[in-house]
């Protein structure tokens, strides 16, 4: 009789348990494969994790590369909070009573392709410190990964019937 009440509170710690970590890596994974999946973009492919672990870093290699990661990850934090205001500026006047015309927003726009813009420019700077710490046999391996995967990209193109 004693074992059924253990059970059952074995049982509902291992469901609860299961249940959180289900819940919280989804949240925790989604969230930081969105930033490295920006990161990667903004710097034009040179940050992506599966690429530069590829490429067997040295320790000196990765601290600067590290260095570039938090350079670029304050950048887009800022870019982030700066984009998250003048899109909410922008939707509440498309959304508002009163008529809205190009005009009515045109300062907001202009100011979202600077903060793009200023992005990319960062991104490309991040992208060049990375390239620095790179040894040449690391860059021609590099290069190497990124036409294949130019290659396979294709391909799916292909078998989608992308490419019509």
């Amino acid at each position: 009789m004693r074992t059924r009440p253990i059970l059952m509170v074995a049982g509902a710690l291992a469901v609860g348990t299961l249940m959180l970590t289900l819940v919280s890596s989804r949240a925790y994974g989604q969230t930081n494969d969105e930033m490295s999946q920006a990161r990667t973009v903004a710097t034009f492919g040179l940050m992506s994790p599966r690429l530069l672990n590829s490429l067997n870093l040295t320790p000196d290699q990765v601290t600067k590369i590290e260095a570039a990661k938090n350079a670029f990850r304050q950048a887009q934090r800022a870019y982030l909070d700066e984009i998250r205001v003048l899109r909410k500026e922008v939707a509440d006047k498309l959304f508002g009573p009163n008529r809205v015309g190009v005009a009515d927003v045109a300062a907001p726009i202009t100011k979202i392709a600077d903060a793009r813009e200023k992005i990319l420019r960062e991104g490309f700077r991040i992208a060049l410190d990375v390239r620095s710490a790179l040894r040449p046999d690391q860059l021609a391996k590099a290069a190497t990964i990124r036409q294949q995967l130019e290659g396979i990209r294709e391909e799916v193109r292909g078998l989608f019937n992308e490419n019509q």
